[in-house]
């Protein structure tokens, strides 16, 4: 019986510090984590306005939107242009509607009537 020795227990297997290193028998792998692309032994970061779509992909945000440095998903990118949300559907930045303002945590047009 072969006994497997878990080459990531030490110095993460030698895989970037930005990247997971998973077990196998007998081997191991090296995968980047959200944000980061490589090939898991070198992981670099998604660019300012790009995110990560897999661990080999950045893709760029949707114009008229930014992201920060290893965002992880579409969902990171934010509008440019003052209470404009990033419609899921389209990729495409949209103005909230009047009287509505827009919540940054939640990408939504949220009422700005307070109502007694």
């Amino acid at each position: 019986m072969k006994i497997d020795i878990n080459e990531c227990v030490t110095n993460n297997g030698g895989c970037d510090v930005n990247a997971r290193c998973e077990n196998t028998i007998g081997s191991y792998e090296c995968h980047c984590k959200p944000g980061y692309v490589g090939n898991g032994i070198n992981c670099s970061p998604c660019g300012e306005n790009e995110y990560s779509l897999d661990e080999t992909t950045c893709l760029s945000c949707p114009e008229n939107s930014t992201s920060p440095l290893a965002s992880t998903s579409m969902i990171d990118c934010k509008c440019i242009s003052f209470n404009y949300y990033l419609d899921d559907l389209t990729s495409t930045c949209l103005p909230c509607s009047l009287g509505f303002l827009l919540d940054d945590d939640s990408n939504t047009c949220t009422s700005n009537f307070n109502l007694i």
